[in-house]
């Protein structure tokens, strides 16, 4: 096919394809080197300083436990149930945690800012990683 053009019209078609794709890869290459250094940058923050610039290397967010500690979490009050299974609101016969009705004889702790009941093992666990009421999501006073 180009064998039978004259030498000109094939120096033009490679300049017309090769200069167009040159400049093409180069455009691709710019694009991924400039990706690469927003990469780096947002993982490093440059602070200034007085004698020049400090380069912080920002890590990964860690997670971290916001519940309260066990003094406040054993202040809190314990009721012991009767026989009668009796809490002095009337609906509060299931533990909104684990969702099991309350037995005879078991321990319930209660939050004293909502007066909500729960199981002693549920709430304590909810209150060491989490820090607030399960229903109500109010902050006991401890937590602040």
């Amino acid at each position: 096919m180009i064998s039978g053009l004259p030498r000109s019209a094939k120096y033009g078609i490679i300049i017309g394809i090769g200069i167009p794709g040159l400049l093409f890869l180069l455009g691709i290459t710019s694009y991924v080197f400039s990706s690469v250094r927003k990469y780096h940058r947002r993982r490093h923050e440059r602070v200034g300083t007085s004698s020049g610039v400090l380069r912080v290397t920002i890590a990964p967010p860690s997670p971290f436990v916001m519940g309260l500690n066990r003094p406040t979490i054993e202040s809190y009050p314990k009721t012991m149930l009767g026989a009668s299974r009796r809490l002095p609101k009337a609906s509060d016969n299931t533990c909104p945690i684990c969702l099991c009705e309350y037995e005879a004889e078991e321990t319930l702790r209660t939050i004293p800012e909502c007066n909500h009941y729960f199981h002693v093992n549920c709430i304590d666990e909810w209150l060491k990683v989490n820090g607030t009421c399960p229903l109500c999501r109010n902050c006991p006073e401890g937590s602040a």
